[in-house]
């Protein structure tokens, strides 16, 4: 009986361990005008700010039939990621409806901050 709960127990780790992770398909496209939830996509452009502004802008490419996202970040940190390496980012979406887009701000900061708020990988 032990033997057979320890392979059991086993084939459940492994499962776990080396089955497809069910947040990395995970995607947002979101009809509210405000929600807060991760998204998942990759960079399609980065329009850093003017000096003297530490700002950049990073449009975000997220599921097929969704709008793209633009997301304000730190010169200094989008200068550590490329167009087209994959963000994974956690914050406040909102819609632009003058602009017709969508934005995704940070839950306590100014800007989103990489490391904190988001994540890029190539």
């Amino acid at each position: 009986m032990r033997v057979l709960t320890v392979v059991l127990f086993s084939i459940v780790i492994l499962a776990r361990v080396f089955g497809p992770s069910t947040a990395a398909g995970a995607q947002i496209c979101t009809d509210d005008y405000m929600t807060v939830d991760t998204f998942y996509g990759t960079i399609l452009e980065v329009v850093p700010a003017p000096d003297p502004f530490s700002s950049a802008d990073i449009l975000l490419k997220g599921a097929e039939n969704c709008t793209p996202m633009w997301m304000q970040v730190l010169k200094s940190d989008a200068a550590q990621c490329r167009i087209g390496d994959r963000v994974e980012a956690r914050g406040i979406i909102v819609s632009d409806p003058e602009n017709h887009a969508w934005n995704i701000n940070p839950e306590r900061n100014m800007y989103m901050l990489l490391g904190q708020d988001w994540f890029c990988r190539r």
